[in-house]
């Protein structure tokens, strides 16, 4: 039997955090050799009447795929050799952290925007509940 293949996954929204935690991930894979899957996920949103489902869904599919060629071409220029690129759709913290033990992911390496406290206690932040309810551990990059 080969060796398994040790992955991290890299959680991808186009911030300016997000690149930092893409250019963090793909310099420690560049070392390690380490594959990377750098993932987006589409959050499910209020449907309106007047913009088609099918058409929203394929403006927001277009957005996604952009934004990870953009971050696959940042975390090759960082030296990451072995990355894909996946889209989920669904509530975002949890596909992360769905995604991340199906796959038998060793890490998470998520951004964060540093919301106000009363945002955090209101609706808590993407990362918190993937720090809080991921199997493997979570890097989180300010």
């Amino acid at each position: 039997m080969g060796e398994k293949r040790l992955k991290s996954l890299v959680a991808v929204d186009g911030s300016e955090v997000s690149k930092k935690a893409v250019t963090l991930a793909s310099r420690f894979a560049a070392k390690t050799g380490v594959h990377l899957t750098l993932l987006h996920v589409l959050e499910d949103i209020i449907r309106y009447d007047k913009v088609p489902e099918t058409w929203n869904y394929y403006l927001r599919e277009q957005h996604a795929k952009k934004l990870l060629e953009e971050a696959k071409r940042l975390a090759e220029e960082n030296g990451a050799k072995d990355v894909d690129v996946r889209i989920a759709v669904g509530p975002v913290a949890e596909e992360i952290v769905r995604i991340a033990e199906e796959g038998d992911y060793v890490s998470i390496i998520i951004g964060t925007k540093g919301r106000s406290l009363l945002k955090k206690l209101l609706i808590g932040s993407v990362a918190e509940k993937v720090v809080l309810y991921a199997h493997c551990p979570v890097v989180v990059v300010r």
